[in-house]
């Protein structure tokens, strides 16, 4: 995986082998979101998830360190390449936490070879200091361990 910091913006880059048909149903069956979308290690509960434009997902991230809870809000999805959202942090009734920064995300999926498509995962934060905080956090490491798990779910289709 790549990494690249532009301003408040974390743009990360992977390969896989899979369509992006496939990836594009990994980011939108909640069957198969659960099974990966988490650090290695943790778990992932979906309470709603409605993965069209206008549409929104809310869910729990178990880990040992403890729970976070997101609600995410899709502004356009266009299978199987395009997924922009905003996400944030909430409670656990899914009231959002006015005291944390929301993330704009952009998750373009390009078709490489038959069996090869290139995630883009652009997250767009408010300011370069949330996006330094995110990074600081330890989001590279989150994210390519979450990309991991994605890259064994594909592999076991």
């Amino acid at each position: 995986m790549s990494i690249e910091v532009n301003e408040n913006k974390i743009i990360f880059k992977r390969d896989f082998e899979a369509t992006a048909e496939e990836i594009f149903d990994a980011y939108t069956e909640q069957s198969l979101f659960e099974q990966w979308f988490h650090p290695q290690g943790a778990t992932t509960k979906v309470f709603e998830f409605n993965i069209v434009t206008g549409g929104q997902a809310f869910f729990a991230i178990y880990t040992d360190q403890g729970t976070s809870y997101t609600l995410t809000k899709y502004n356009e999805v266009k299978a199987p390449y395009l997924i922009d959202y905003n996400d944030y942090f909430t409670d656990k009734e899914g009231n959002i936490d006015k005291n944390m920064a929301s993330m704009r995300n952009v998750i373009q999926l390009e078709q490489k070879g038959e069996n090869s498509t290139r995630i883009i995962s652009t997250a767009e934060l408010p300011d370069p200091k949330s996006a330094q905080q995110l990074l600081d956090m330890g989001v590279e490491a989150g994210m390519n361990s979450t990309f991991d798990n994605l890259e064994t779910l594909l592999k076991n289709k």
